[in-house]
């Protein structure tokens, strides 16, 4: 045989996974913990990840018995499961568990092999290489014949021929077993889980012993590995789905006896669902004039695999100028000489050297489920059809509606599929190994693809789609001109639209602050939603009317490019500015609806209010979460007012003629416009509007605080005090008569109104400060933050016993201030 040497070194998991995974470039890694008879947990980790994966069970195998799937498995597995034949990606080579008396069995002794020695003069006397990896389990050892070029499993069929071979060399061996009286169990499946070095055998508890490796040789070329079980083929076959006669599976045995295992040429039986299933090759086939040679050839990869698909090539290219029958027979040859297997979506969809990537793979659904075009043939024209235009989200059990972007329900979806596929049409889609299915919903502004790649190896549905116009050099003065009607101040106006060019430019990228626009009536805040609504699309543009920023079911605040609150008047709602918080600077923030779970949507990368309240939600002293610009106020004479809509009804007028004009001022923001001096993170720029909002939205309470600390009467007379000191402070005010409407939490929102900040905070928690026997207050400091937030218990307890009391000048001076400001109120 053509034995390939590939040295490793070192007896630890890492170098094991590295070993049984050589090869693969996709796939989530199969941990497996049994605590006991009834007890097990399951871990998954990306294939690309194997120093995360062997971390993780050094560590699991300290509580009891570890293992590992040989199989890749094609997706992330939910809790419990041990992933399941079907969605197996990658095999490294062929595998046996062999018990020997090492170790305690239900098999008597007797029935067992002695040691690992014995173990190996079996597998010798069965005429098999000596495996690459034997690993000493401590109650017998597993062997590993590796291949020398494993490769990702593509099609069903190449996961059929694996499993035959998997049953082959088992039968194999299980025959030399008999003639001595030994059992060996059955350990085909794909999905078996094995142990690997570094970890421990728990099952000799409380002499627990060491799993090692106690054997490294080469690796094997798999078609002479077939060509040796070829005899066993015949009997593997059995039980293999698709394995009965006449089909792949057959071929593929009966090609093995000739030394080619031939499942990089399996062809299965209908080419209409490749071409309904794939852009691509639809282009190709419409659009056969101005295809390049080298897409052709990736188009023949997949096309001539199928049956008749030389007539199908030829029929697609007979369009093409210059063709001839026998020159395309004889590319159809080099195409299928070329290469080893079927055409790989990532090979069109990612380009090479030869030939650009193909843009129509960016949207496709396919790219969740399956690696070459040549897998849709398995199934009928119609499940391909269906299947092309949903993904399931595994997390909430949906199918997303790809055109119009509903959310259904396995019945709502299955109601509508139920005369195209028959009975159970939810339980056919989730039994199709071409069914697109994901992890997660994901909104990701400005990426085209629609799978998405996570971070953990998992995948996910872009919820975003193109929208809007598309930007054109062109006439965008009018846009420019209602700007300078909209918000007069050159240095407000100027943030905003560098806050819309980061928008176009850098779609992606979320700006950490929010703009505020306030203002009268008819001043056209209305206007500059809908130039957005032009700008991006309605669907990646999303508006909530006032009243919902108090409503719990807020799932409208997230997945969009852009959220716009309308006519809002939330000026004394400190709850609402702190429900906003994570939403203007966090990337997600966790929402709900109506009859769905909780979730954590991701956060719009813009968002703008408007309203007619100088103060629509309480801005604190040092917020850095919005810009405040203000527009003029409503028109109030005859002749203002007629200017007034002359002027926004020649701006309509020019908006609703066609989008040339929003496609000119795209262009603008995306050319001309310099970000030089914006910045996404940080406080935006102070402007006198933002000013009077803070001093308009404070609550009755927080302006009794500010003038406290104005004057520095006690408590404020020192730099920290507590929540109590600051209610009796309230009522020494005169601000008496809803005193008893107080509470401490309305008393720390009104310190944090005024600049405030809790100190002694550790881990996140505002402990208390213990200053007598009796009393242990939760201080707050008023001044001074960088020295107080680090500051010991001592020192905070020596600067709150400090100060003195308020005289009685004081006194009188608060409490005619605060009778004047009921007065007002």
């Amino acid at each position: 045989m053509n034995m390939m040497s590939q040295a490793t070194s070192g007896n630890d998991a890492l170098q094991f996974l590295k070993q049984i995974f050589h090869g693969a470039d996709a796939g989530t890694v199969v941990l497996w913990l049994k605590v006991s008879k009834t007890d097990s947990e399951t871990y998954t980790f990306p294939v690309t990840d194997l120093e995360g994966a062997a971390a993780h069970l050094a560590e699991l195998a300290l509580r009891g018995d570890t293992y590992v799937g040989r199989g890749l498995q094609g997706v992330p597995l939910s809790p419990g499961e041990r992933g399941k034949e079907p969605g197996v990606v990658f095999v490294g080579g062929l595998f046996a568990d062999i018990d020997t008396r090492e170790g305690p069995h239900t098999t008597p002794a007797a029935e067992l092999p002695a040691d690992a020695d014995e173990a190996m003069q079996l597998i010798t006397e069965a005429k098999l290489p000596p495996p690459t990896l034997l690993i000493g389990t401590g109650g017998g050892c597993h062997a590993h014949w590796l291949y020398s070029s494993p490769a990702m499993i593509l099609t069903p069929e190449e996961r059929a021929a694996e499993k035959m071979l998997s049953k082959a060399i088992q039968k194999r061996l299980r025959d030399t077993f008999k003639t001595h009286g030994y059992v060996l169990d059955g350990t085909a499946d794909l999905t078996r889980v094995c142990k690997a070095s570094g970890t421990l055998n728990h099952k000799t508890s409380p002499n627990v012993k060491p799993v090692r490796l106690i054997h490294q040789g080469e690796r094997y070329d798999r078609a002479e590995l077939a060509e040796l079980l070829a005899s066993d083929l015949s009997m593997a076959a059995r039980g293999v789905p698709g394995a009965g006669k006449g089909s792949v599976a057959e071929m593929i045995r009966a090609e093995a006896t000739k030394a080619h295992l031939a499942s990089g040429k399996a062809k299965p039986d209908e080419f209409a669902p490749v071409l309904a299933g794939c852009a691509f090759i639809q282009h190709c086939d419409t659009a056969v004039e101005k295809v390049s040679e080298p897409w052709w050839y990736k188009m023949v990869g997949v096309v001539a695999r199928t049956v008749n698909g030389r007539r199908w090539v030829h029929e697609m290219s007979k369009r093409h100028p210059g063709y001839t029958f026998e020159e395309t027979e004889t590319k159809i040859d080099q195409a299928l000489a070329a290469t080893t297997g079927p055409t790989l979506c990532s090979t069109v969809a990612e380009g090479d050297s030869n030939s650009p990537p193909f843009e129509g793979c960016a949207r496709c659904p396919f790219r969740a489920s399956i690696r070459t075009p040549l897998a849709l043939a398995n199934q009928g024209r119609a499940m391909t059809a269906i299947q092309q235009g949903v993904v399931f989200v595994t997390k909430g059990r949906t199918y997303l509606h790809l055109a119009g972007g509903d959310l259904l329900n396995p019945e709502e979806f299955g109601d509508s599929i139920a005369a195209k596929v028959g009975k159970n049409p939810h339980s056919q889609m989730m039994l199709s190994p071409t069914m697109p299915k994901v992890m997660h919903r994901d909104y990701r502004a400005g990426d085209p693809n629609l799978i998405l790649q996570q971070e953990d190896g998992s995948k996910a549905v872009n919820l975003w789609q193109r929208g809007g116009v598309v930007p054109a050099a062109g006439d965008y003065q009018p846009i420019l001109d209602y700007f300078k009607r909209f918000i007069p101040d050159t240095r407000s106006r100027d943030h905003v639209i560098q806050y819309l060019a980061h928008l176009v430019q850098h779609p992606g990228v979320k700006i950490e602050h929010g703009i505020v626009v306030t203002g009268g009536y008819g001043t056209g805040k209305g206007t500059l939603r809908d130039i957005m609504y032009d700008m991006f699309g309605v669907k990646n543009v999303q508006k909530v009317e006032g009243e919902e920023l108090s409503d719990k079911n807020n799932s409208k605040w997230v997945n969009c490019q852009v959220l716009v609150f309308e006519e809002t008047s939330q000026g004394e709602k400190f709850e609402v500015y702190n429900r906003t918080k994570e939403l203007v600077t966090g990337e997600t923030f966790r929402v709900q609806d109506k009859y769905i779970a909780r979730y954590e949507g991701r956060t719009p990368r813009g968002i703008f209010m408007a309203s007619n309240d100088v103060a629509p939600i309480t801005i604190m002293r040092n917020d850095r979460r919005w810009f405040v610009c203000d527009t003029p106020e409503s028109p109030e004479t005859e002749d203002e007012l007629a200017a007034n809509h002359a002027f926004f009804a020649n701006v309509r007028e020019i908006l609703n003629r066609d989008t040339s004009t929003v496609a000119a001022f795209m262009h603008y923001l995306l050319t001309e416009v310099s970000l030089k001096g914006f910045t996404v993170k940080g406080a935006p720029p102070m402007t006198a509007a933002k000013k009077r909002a803070m001093e308009d939205s404070r609550t009755p309470a927080a302006g009794v605080l500010a003038d406290l600390i104005a004057v520095g009467a006690h408590p404020f007379d020192r730099d920290v005090v507590s929540a109590s000191q600051v209610l009796e402070a309230i009522k020494l005010s005169g601000w008496a008569q809803t005193v008893e409407r107080m509470n401490m939490k309305k008393v720390a929102d009104a310190i944090r109104s005024v600049g405030g900040f809790p100190v002694n905070v550790i881990d996140g928690e505002h402990l208390q400060v213990r200053v007598s026997r009796q009393l242990a207050p939760r201080l707050w400091g008023i001044r001074n933050k960088a020295k107080l937030v680090n500051a010991t218990t001592d020192e905070l307890r020596t600067e709150w016993l400090g100060g003195k009391p308020a005289s009685e000048a004081e006194v009188v001076q608060l409490r005619d201030r605060g009778l004047a400001r009921i007065m007002a109120s």
